[in-house]
């Protein structure tokens, strides 16, 4: 596990990332913010670097004071192989399993990978779903693919669920 420090290894991770959306933009928006001043004092964790597999941002350490803030004891993750994310996740120094926690990712295969870390630790598991919507032009930008024309209604108006 590789701790990710300094401006240009966050902007390089920031680029890569956007190469995964819309999976990786949980983790990617939240790198972003670390970018441009890191105002919620977090820390981007790899397996491995430059090609990694698993990204997870979390707080500082000293930030993780109150046991049971699952607001601040937050984790955002992203993963290109569950099967090396279970591995991550089961590591001590990468989640704080003693804490309440929350885990966000915009990836549904990884509640599997979830589930079973907390089963093996014998810990509960509260899973919850939110639907993301974006502006058309900030799609453009970050997915043009998304706007593929078999997705859009004819004639314009909003697009159909994907």
């Amino acid at each position: 596990m590789f701790q990710l420090q300094g401006p240009q290894l966050l902007q390089m991770l920031e680029k890569s990332l956007r190469k995964f959306l819309p999976e990786s933009l949980k983790v990617y928006g939240t790198v972003f913010h670390m970018n441009q001043g890191n105002p919620f004092k977090l820390k981007a964790l790899v397996d491995k670097w430059p090609d990694f597999n698993t990204v997870v941002v979390r707080p500082q350490e000293q930030e993780m004071v109150d046991n049971w803030d699952h607001y601040t004891n937050t984790y955002q993750i992203y993963s290109k192989d569950p099967k090396n994310c279970q591995e991550l996740l089961g590591s001590p120094e990468v989640i704080n399993w003693k804490q309440h926690l929350q885990i966000q990712s915009s990836q549904p295969n990884l509640n599997e990978v979830i589930q079973n870390l907390a089963a093996s630790k014998s810990f509960k598991v509260k899973h919850t779903e939110r639907f993301l919507y974006v502006v058309a032009d900030t799609v453009k930008k970050l997915i043009p693919s998304l706007l593929d024309v078999k997705n859009l209604p004819p004639g314009g108006g909003k697009p159909k669920a994907m």
